[in-house]
């Protein structure tokens, strides 16, 4: 995967390390997340997006249209009903505008409708990058509902969206891209690389069952620009285990166990190049209580976790200058008393040793 769009992969670990615990503190259990499972959390929230699919599939019935059918009101009796199954993936002003779109007795009604729907699901002669600029053209700049029309083409590429609702979520992966006023096959092209990006890292790094589906990286963006995922603050034992987890993850990358994909991203060797210098710093000595590391590990090195002095979901740069190598009780003392004086004596310089 080409590292175009994920910049600050710290950031992209530790929100995918907090979705694992909100998600596995919402279900009440440890282990595997699913986005699958009806009972759990994902099923029930998020995957009700493929079912829309198959059943607006089923209404639109596209693979039986002819040509013919083109001004005789069976396209757009089809396209009607597989508007109606769409929703929330669909504002309700867009699918009334699109339904008056395709009503003859409507001042809305633009007859040349049709032959947008049958260019996008049965032309093979007209690109879709044109199949998308003029279903705009027909039916108005409007991202929810063009986008909706090729996730039902085929969901395993396409993707609904919700402009500003996944502006905010790219915003909180530090990812610089914008959908919002910006309808057009391009900005969705680089919208779904994006979430192709993230789907590769969850592959990596999420304890999931199954691989990761496209519209499963959706929803992860989705959920964690939520009001209760942002507001959410995990206990102290959970919030020790999102550290290691990221921890964990980009020391694999700089021993090659970090994952199939991920390991090609510069931005996550750069991130794992952070946790391998802070730990040399520390040179098997906690910054915190200058005690010994409590033990070698299997490798032979001293056992010390990277901590973050400015946490990162407090907005800290994952760099070596806020970092920190400590010992794993008082990796927990920072998380559970979070005491002003503790987090001073780790930013003296003389806390860094080198």
């Amino acid at each position: 995967m080409n590292n175009t769009y994920i910049t600050n992969a710290a950031k992209m670990v530790e929100q995918l390390s907090r979705f694992t615990s909100f998600v596995q503190q919402a279900d009440g259990q440890t282990g595997f997340i699913s986005f699958r499972d009806s009972t759990g959390f994902l099923g029930r929230e998020e995957d009700y997006k493929s079912r829309i699919a198959e059943e607006a599939r089923k209404e639109l019935k596209f693979n039986s249209w002819s040509e013919s059918w083109i001004g005789t009101g069976k396209i757009a009796e089809c396209a009607r009903g597989a508007i109606h199954k769409s929703g929330n993936l669909v504002n309700k002003n867009q699918q009334i505008d699109f339904k008056n779109r395709l009503d003859p007795n409507n001042a809305k009604f633009r007859p040349e409708a049709e032959r947008v729907l049958y260019d996008i699901y049965r032309n093979a002669l007209c690109d879709e990058a044109t199949a998308f600029a003029n279903a705009v053209k027909v039916f108005g700049a409007k991202y929810d509902t063009i986008a909706y029309l090729f996730f039902i083409k085929d969901d395993s590429r396409f993707l609904p969206i919700s402009p500003g609702h996944f502006d905010k979520g790219f915003a909180a992966l530090e990812i610089d891209y914008t959908t919002s006023f910006k309808c057009g096959w391009e900005n969705y092209l680089g919208f779904i690389e994006i979430i192709k990006e993230i789907r590769a890292v969850m592959e990596d790094l999420l304890p999931m069952q199954g691989t990761p589906r496209l519209i499963d990286a959706h929803s992860f963006v989705w959920v964690i620009q939520e009001k209760r995922f942002i507001s959410w603050v995990p206990d102290p034992e959970r919030s020790v285990q999102i550290e290691r987890t990221a921890e964990k993850y980009m020391q694999g990358v700089i021993s090659g166990s970090g994952g199939r994909r991920s390991v090609t991203l510069s931005t996550f060797v750069r991130s794992a190049e952070v946790v391998k210098e802070t730990k040399r710093r520390a040179n098997g000595i906690c910054q915190l209580c200058n005690r010994p590391a409590p033990f070698i590990d299997k490798k032979g090195n001293p056992y010390l976790e990277v901590h973050h002095i400015i946490w990162l979901s407090r907005g800290g740069e994952d760099n070596t200058e806020n970092t920190v190598a400590l010992c794993p009780n008082c990796h927990v003392r920072m998380h559970v008393l979070d005491k002003p004086e503790d987090v001073e004596k780790l930013k003296l310089p003389g806390t860094r040793r080198g």
